[in-house]
């Protein structure tokens, strides 16, 4: 769960990113509702906490997990 809600949020933030700056390339980010969806977007991202949270989480699971326990935990 954490490390598919920490890449989901860091690729919600890069899609949005770059979705903008295309838009804003050809000059019409502020009349499109573009900003409509980017900005729900990005509050998505923080909701059930931020990326780094998650990846706070995640890196104390296999740090607990040791060296013999990250396999396991990557095939379920």
């Amino acid at each position: 769960m954490a490390a598919a809600k920490s890449r989901t949020g860091e690729a919600a933030g890069a899609v949005a990113r770059i979705a903008h700056q295309v838009h804003g390339a050809i000059g019409f980010t502020r009349e499109h509702d573009l900003r409509l969806w980017t900005t729900r977007l990005w509050a998505w991202r923080e909701e059930d906490g931020s990326d780094a949270e998650w990846n706070a989480e995640l890196g104390a699971t296999v740090l607990a997990a040791g060296p013999a326990g990250v396999w396991p935990l990557i095939t379920g």
